[in-house]
């Protein structure tokens, strides 16, 4: 049966509407129709007058509830860090796994397999962050368990069966072609806690990387590292690209408006409007 979500401040692509309702049919959006053309065998459910507006799709989430998923990269802790963050309005998350032994990120892979399989509610995949970044720009992360990318890495890397991976890694520590047989196989790879200079990260860019890592932290800038300017180039890169746009920053920053361009990429808490079929 079809549900009718009215009297809400509701969404839509031209901004808020207080004539609406959205018609929900089997857990997906199917219609939003003027509030008073509402179908008649439709159950209704009254808002209140509050605000009707996407549930935030986050796309770095470490821990929530006490959880932290690289401390227990289980089941449980999935769970439990993601009734945490639902709370307060993330519907779809990746939890995140910080740089550790493979053993550690196999067992993070096989518990978000398990969970999507099983319903866990907004599992969209896993974001593994590390261990192939740069030890110049390691923040918090372990750098003893940093290593490079070889054959036995990328079959892990590879090995999701439900869901969307992400893999951070600082492209300075592979190659370009590696990074496109990750993107071929459907992996998003993402620059982050990186040193790389302007061609590095220009070939990487050219062979699949598609997205970055809270954006202004761990990247170094030249100037202010006291290197070359042609050494610095990141973030001026990543503004200058023809194809590709710079994420707000996550995690562990203040977010900072994102410069328009045609094609989005990875954003944490990035609004669309409601739209049909679910979007």
């Amino acid at each position: 049966m079809d549900t009718a979500l009215f009297n809400a401040r509701v969404l839509t692509d031209d901004g808020f509407a207080t004539d609406k309702a959205v018609i929900v049919r089997d857990g997906a959006i199917a219609a939003i129709v003027d509030a008073g053309a509402i179908p008649t065998n439709a159950a209704r459910r009254d808002l209140g007058g509050g605000v009707l507006l996407p549930g935030f799709i986050d796309t770095q989430v470490n821990g929530g509830g006490g959880a932290m998923f690289s401390d227990a990269p289980t089941v449980d802790a999935i769970a439990t860090i993601g009734a945490a963050h639902r709370q307060y309005g993330t519907t779809g998350f990746l939890p995140t796994l910080i740089s550790g032994d493979l053993d550690v990120v196999a067992q993070a892979i096989d518990s978000v397999d398990r969970a999507v399989a099983a319903g866990a509610p907004g599992v969209l995949g896993i974001h593994i962050e590390g261990p192939f970044l740069n030890v110049e720009r390691k923040g918090i992360h372990d750098a003893s368990k940093f290593r490079v990318i070889d054959e036995a890495a990328f079959a892990l890397l590879t090995s999701l069966k439900h869901g969307k991976t992400i893999v951070t890694l600082a492209p300075e520590t592979t190659n370009p072609r590696m990074i496109a047989r990750l993107a071929e196989a459907g992996v998003a790879v993402c620059a982050g806690h990186t040193n790389g200079a302007y061609a590095t990260i220009r070939a990487a860019l050219d062979h699949g990387l598609s997205g970055f890592t809270h954006l202004f932290n761990a990247m170094s800038e030249g100037a202010r590292a006291g290197r070359c300017r042609r050494r610095a180039g990141r973030r001026r890169q990543l503004v200058r690209g023809d194809r590709r746009w710079p994420p707000r920053r996550s995690g562990d920053a203040a977010h900072r408006p994102a410069r328009q361009a045609p094609r989005p990429l990875h954003v944490r808490h990035r609004r669309h409007a409601l739209r049909r079929h679910g979007r």
